[in-house]
């Protein structure tokens, strides 16, 4: 028999606890929703929730309590003119291409008036979050929430997350930033600065920028966060024809995806469970018109992928229940 006090601590095997990973892509973000449409009617609860870049976007309305159906809706409404704020002074453009010619020289420029250091400025971007996200913070969200972005002058990965999180992974991984003193507007706007196109978000007297610097699809920072299965939405390396390339800008943002999805590639190896892949193609951040089908991508990847995630569910909780059995025999026989 049960010792006197055991039935009430011990009634049978848990759930596992399943995390999802958003990873960044810029425009090509909207298919995270798509995927989560699909889990959702397949009734998978995710119990916590981390994303980088467009992903952290989704990742928040997500742990906020938004329904894949609500960010649809949003999205197709959506303008250009919502979140883009560029910049139209000539002079600026000026300023920048001789700061950037000069530091390359290595000739002294402290003379010359300060340049942005993004063609969109994020105001808009800034304004159009704190409306989806009530102005609210991380101790308010439904779910736990993990948003990354990159120290740009240190190359620290920040982690923002609830403060009930930051103790243990701080101790657990020292070598990165965790915070819980941040609004979401602030942790999200940082997470989506891609360098060269927005300008970069300051946080506590630090420079951040997109986190898909560091860490692109941070499937990881679940992992340590105690989730038992991940899965991670890796929206992938764009391969742009020849002809496509034709600007610094461009050169500079492809070379970064290169090297960002190596690093993506063998950290998800690692960490994720199961990997969704949605096949987008390329956009530009202004071209809305292709969010419709890029939803339609992402419903496609994880239904083919949900056979998968159906099987991997099921030998868990096998595995589960047999450890569950083998401890309430040890237990009958106390």
């Amino acid at each position: 028999m049960l010792p006197s006090g055991q039935l009430t601590s011990f009634i049978g095997p848990k759930r596992p606890t399943i995390g999802l990973a958003l990873g960044g892509g810029g425009l090509r973000g909207v298919a995270h929703i798509g995927v989560l449409e699909v889990l959702q009617n397949h009734g998978l609860q995710i119990d916590m929730i981390a994303g980088t870049s467009a992903g952290s976007i989704v990742a928040m309305l997500h742990a906020l309590g938004w329904l894949p159906q609500d960010m649809i809706d949003f999205v197709l409404e959506l303008n250009v003119s919502d979140y883009a704020d560029y910049i139209n002074n000539v002079l600026a453009y000026i300023l920048m291409g001789l700061h950037t010619v000069l530091d390359q020289l290595a000739w002294p420029h402290h003379w010359l008036p300060p340049a942005p250091m993004g063609i969109i400025k994020g105001k808009r971007l800034e304004r159009l979050l704190g409306t989806l996200s009530a102005s609210k913070d991380f101790s308010q969200v439904k779910i736990p929430l993990f948003i990354t972005a990159t120290e740009i002058c240190s190359g620290r990965l920040v982690c923002f997350c609830p403060p009930g999180f930051v103790a243990g992974l701080d101790s657990l991984r020292p070598e990165i930033i965790f915070t819980g003193e941040s609004s979401l507007v602030k942790a999200v706007r940082a997470s989506t600065a891609i360098p060269g196109v927005f300008q970069p978000a300051r946080w506590q007297n630090r420079l951040l920028v997109d986190g898909g610097v560091k860490n692109n699809v941070p499937s990881d920072l679940l992992r340590w966060a105690g989730a038992d299965l991940v899965i991670a939405v890796d929206l992938g390396f764009v391969s742009q024809a020849n002809n496509d390339i034709d600007t610094i800008l461009e050169i500079i943002l492809q070379s970064l995806d290169i090297m960002g999805q190596t690093n993506t590639e063998i950290r998800l190896e690692q960490t994720a469970d199961i990997i969704i892949q949605p096949k987008t193609g390329s956009a530009s951040l202004s071209e809305v018109r292709k969010m419709p089908a890029m939803i339609e991508t992402g419903r496609q990847a994880a239904v083919d992928v949900w056979p998968q995630i159906d099987l991997l569910m099921r030998n868990f909780c096998k595995r589960r229940q047999g450890t569950f059995l083998q401890s309430f025999q040890t237990l009958g026989h106390w």
